[in-house]
């Protein structure tokens, strides 16, 4: 192994617990140590993230960095890559509470992915502006169209990870207006959660699949609290176990 690839999978194993400045120490030693712009784009992706994670007020390194990732995935052609760089400069701005210019870029990735005809990542790409429109009380409806937009294309092209992520956002929407409807969706969110394990072959990915999801058995557990509907609150506790 060479020595920036050790720096690489020990900037990995540092963010895995959080500890940012000492992956970015790692991830340094490996930007400077190696000239190939798919690794080097790589490791400026990285390094932005970590430093987004130190501080989400402050941009300069992250989007430095972002940025930089952006322009070598462009400059290699690879455009699966360069929606990803999108979405993660959105997300540095929306971090630092610059919504609208986190909008803006997710509206660039969003015609990007569509471009490239790249159906996850249009779908990723959608989620992630629909969560910046949804803090805004004046935008959740046009956030809720864009959730069961994506509700209805995930499903049919089975992406169930952006299927899962827009019906959370779409819960949590709902939560403020109607509870009883987070509550009804939420539970039938569940038993699709049921419907997908029926396909799945191996415990292996049975379990994988289901600790993937198992923040949308938290919100509806929490739902039910909230109702004061303690015994089914138990119920899916249990239910999320199984």
């Amino acid at each position: 192994m060479e020595e920036y690839e050790q720096n690489i999978k020990n900037g990995d194993a540092f963010v895995k617990k959080e500890k940012f400045m000492d992956a970015i120490r790692e991830y340094t030693k490996a930007y400077d140590a190696i000239s190939e712009d798919d690794i080097k784009a790589e490791i400026c992706y990285k390094l932005s993230q970590c430093y987004s994670s130190l501080d989400h007020k402050s941009t300069e390194n992250p989007l430095k960095y972002a940025e930089e990732s952006l322009e070598l995935h462009h400059k290699l052609g690879d455009s699966e890559l360069e929606v990803m760089d999108l979405i993660n400069i959105g997300y540095i701005y929306l971090d630092s509470g610059k919504r609208e210019d986190g909008i803006s870029y997710f509206n660039k990735a969003i015609e990007a992915a569509d471009a490239i005809k790249d159906v996850t990542l249009f779908a990723l790409s959608n989620n992630a502006k629909a969560e910046a429109l949804s803090s805004l009380k004046s935008k959740q409806a046009e956030a809720m169209k864009i959730y069961d937009n994506v509700l209805e294309l995930t499903e049919k092209s089975e992406d169930w990870e952006n299927y899962f992520e827009a019906l959370y956002g779409k819960i949590s929407i709902l939560r403020d207006a109607d509870i009883n409807a987070a509550f009804d969706a939420g539970k039938a969110g569940l038993d699709k959660i049921d419907t997908v394990m029926n396909t799945i072959k191996t415990k292996k990915d049975k379990k994988e699949f289901k600790d993937s999801v198992s923040y949308l058995y938290d919100s509806v557990s929490d739902i039910a609290m909230e109702l004061e509907n303690i015994d089914e609150a138990m119920k899916i506790a249990a239910r999320s176990k199984e």
